[in-house]
């Protein structure tokens, strides 16, 4: 009986990797000597035991017949005759066909250390396409070993494989477990670009091969192609570490994309909807554990909604929370806000821009959790519970949105004023240069607010709504001999609604300094800065 290290553990230390388990085949043996050694039997298709003392894996050596399709169609004759050379010459790559015995030397029938050296991926024999596990094997191997490729041979088999329609036979758990440890490798990338170029991602993975070729609009993605969106997501996830869930999540989050009728590309309106069907389809198919599945429906369903979360009311924000069961499961709230800036970061020179969303989320979460939820509940009648807990998180987010940093700002500019609002949002930066703009005539403190003047105006653009809106002011503080104080602004598109509200001029008390004349285009901006905060600005003649 002679015992040799083989396949993982022989390719991994030749590569310089560190050797986490090491497999052993037992060449002339029988069971009931191993049995006899102490090794305990584990294997069920064929005969494998564990070491007695390092619980190390020890096969007899074995050869194996096909006998049907997929990857359990083989028989298996395992036997004290069987040589070294048989059992090497079933294994899938040559690179994994190396042995070792106990004093260190190699055995290598199928030149597999030429092709480490060479860095290809190339099978042993034609007895590869007999188990179709093995194109995902490679696969995934690509994921992990990033700078090795597939021998040309080798692909060329794996397509025969594929047109044969032996990936057909692949049973989903065996599927989504080979993609599950792809998706956790080094650049998981690489192993849907081998599945993609012998044709097998279209039998198994077509949701995910659909997005190849699909256009997004340019001015968001960089990239164009949804299918290399998708795979700059998952690789990002993996240089950050990202657990399954995340990963699968950044997979299947754009599926939807693939629906979209090509008359309507590069837009794809209302593709979240389409994702979530197919997601979980997807999931059902694949079995895939129930953590990965609700994290890509959430991810698929509101990835859209997180991008644009400073732009959204209190009550969306509140009611996004609680669609992701925010409040209950604030761990998965995480993993959610990880897999939303993965796909925002899976794009050409996205690496290095601020993404403010998931802090500013965090904060709206923390923001509603300390509304006592019991307390409210006993407050109100049974069937209006739930609203009222609602109303009471959309409230507390209202406030905290408001008092966000909303602040304003002058600046000078030859012999005029430059005026500039700060907030959360559009509004509220609108709403702040105007008490800069108050600002420039007096201390906006002075000013009671004992009168509420109501202003409306449209425009074409944010810009020019800005202007029309501080002009529409200083019309009634001309007209009005008023000065205001207190601003609250509703916008819907481009337009604007607006309450004022102040007091007559009182010279000795409010000790005006200047007159506004107009508000002008010059210095005019309206727009996020890289924080997320919205600003307005214009230069005011005075």
């Amino acid at each position: 009986m002679k015992t040799y290290v083989v396949g993982g553990a022989v390719r991994d230390r030749l590569l310089g990797l560190q050797v986490s388990d090491r497999d052993h085949v037992v060449v002339g043996a029988t069971p009931d000597e191993m049995l006899a050694a102490g090794f305990r039997p584990v294997g069920k298709d064929f005969p494998v035991f564990l070491h007695p003392h390092t619980h190390e894996e020890y096969a007899l050596a074995r050869t194996e017949r096909k006998s049907g399709r997929g990857y359990k169609g083989f028989v298996v004759h395992a036997a004290p005759e069987v040589t070294l050379e048989e059992d090497l010459a079933r294994r899938d790559l040559t690179i994994n066909a190396i042995a070792e015995d106990e004093s260190g030397t190699l055995i290598d029938p199928y030149d597999g250390q030429a092709d480490l050296a060479a860095k290809t991926f190339r099978h042993v024999s034609e007895a590869f396409a007999e188990d179709p596990v093995r194109i995902l094997r490679v696969a995934r191997f690509a994921a992990r070993f990033t700078e090795f490729t597939v021998a040309p041979e080798t692909n060329a088999l794996m397509r025969r494989m594929v047109d044969s329609g032996e990936v057909d036979a692949l049973v989903a758990e065996r599927v989504w477990q080979e993609i599950a440890r792809g998706l956790m490798e080094t650049q998981p990338s690489r192993m849907f670009a081998v599945l993609r170029d012998c044709g097998a991602l279209a039998r198994m993975l077509p949701e995910v091969d659909r997005l190849f070729g699909v256009p997004q609009p340019p001015e968001h993605h960089p990239e164009v192609d949804t299918g290399i969106h998708v795979m700059l997501v998952i690789d990002w996830a993996a240089r950050q570490g990202a657990n399954l869930a995340v990963r699968f999540a950044a997979l299947t989050h754009d599926l939807g994309k693939g629906e979209t009728s090509p008359e309507l590309w590069p837009r794809h309106h209302g593709h979240e909807g389409a994702s979530v069907r197919l997601v979980r389809a997807l999931s059902e198919r694949l079995r895939a554990p129930a953590e990965c599945r609700e994290l890509a429906v959430a991810v698929a369903r509101d990835h859209g909604n997180v991008h644009r979360a400073l732009e959204l009311r209190p009550r969306t924000i509140v009611e996004l929370l609680e669609r992701v069961d925010a409040f209950r499961r604030p761990e998965r709230f995480e993993h959610f806000l990880e897999a939303c800036e993965c796909d925002f970061r899976g794009r050409p020179g996205y690496a290095d821009k601020t993404y403010p969303p998931p802090q500013y989320l965090r904060q709206a979460l923390h923001t509603a959790q300390q509304i006592d939820a019991a307390a409210v509940a006993r407050s109100v009648e049974s069937v209006r519970i739930r609203e009222a807990i609602l109303a009471a998180r959309v409230e507390a987010v209202n406030r905290w949105r408001r008092s966000r940093a909303s602040r304003w700002e002058q600046f000078s500019h030859e012999a005029d004023i430059g005026v500039r609002g700060i907030g959360p949002d559009l509004a509220a930066a609108f709403e702040q240069v105007a008490v800069a703009m108050t600002a420039v005539i007096t201390d906006p403190a002075r000013v009671a607010t004992e009168t509420c003047v109501e202003i409306r105006c449209d425009a074409a653009d944010d810009e020019l709504l800005l202007v029309d809106w501080l002009n529409a002011l200083i019309y009634e503080m001309a007209v009005r001999h008023m000065l205001f104080g207190r601003f609250e602004v509703h916008l819907d598109r481009r337009r604007l609604y607006a309450k004022a509200w102040g007091e007559a001029v009182d010279a000795p008390r409010h000790q005006p300094v200047v007159e506004i004349k107009g508000a002008t285009y010059t210095g005019l901006k309206v727009g996020r800065d890289e924080t997320g905060q919205w600003q307005a600005q214009c230069i005011v003649d005075v």
